[in-house]
């Protein structure tokens, strides 16, 4: 069968308008990526720190209080020396053991509560962050976000050297929502 030149330009064309289309339908499938600095976003995230610092503040109180109780139970062991020998010493020795029990308890509770007060607030402000981004997507056309460090390597530190190396995202040119998730987070606009 043959072929004319006329149809062989026709065929050629409609190949190469097949693919532009193809290709474009790609295109329009692929969307837009984009990076985000979430260390960065909770590092600057403003109620996040808040609730954070909060957090220290009660740590803090609770040490005080704590060495306080910790200082009067040595002070009673070092005063229940006096009585070895003496008939109650079984009795305060038994007392002073339950308060040291007691204490240890309490520490070891209070840092449960701390620990689950801390995830209660990164869980959060991850959602905060993941909802805001699927806004910001939505908005700019973003198809996929991806999780990068945009901190500087420090070459005098080997742990900082590995953990540059292991980047996942080696380069990104003015894809960074980082300032945008952080202006809508924290109030702002944007470059403040």
């Amino acid at each position: 069968m043959k072929i004319s030149s006329m149809g062989c330009i026709a065929l050629g064309l409609l190949v190469a308008l097949g693919s532009s289309v193809n290709g474009q339908e790609a295109q329009g499938q692929s969307g837009i990526v984009a990076v985000l600095d979430v260390a960065k976003v909770f590092k600057e995230h403003a109620q996040f720190n808040k609730s954070m610092e909060t957090i220290k503040s009660d740590i803090a109180k609770f040490e005080e209080e704590f060495r306080g109780k910790r200082e009067s139970l040595q002070n009673q062991i070092r005063a229940l020396q006096n009585l070895v020998g003496q008939p109650e010493f079984k009795t305060e020795e038994a007392a002073l053991a339950r308060k040291e029990a007691d204490l240890q308890i309490e520490a070891n509770q209070k840092r449960a509560d701390i620990l689950k007060q801390e995830a209660e607030i990164y869980y959060q402000t991850y959602n905060q962050v993941v909802q805001t981004v699927a806004k910001l997507s939505g908005t700019y056309g973003i198809s996929l976000v991806i999780r990068y460090d945009s901190g500087p390597i420090d070459q005098t530190d080997r742990p900082s050297v590995i953990k540059g190396v292991n980047r996942n995202v080696v380069f990104q040119r003015d894809l960074d929502l980082t300032s945008l998730v952080l202006a809508e987070l924290n109030g702002t606009t944007a470059g403040n």
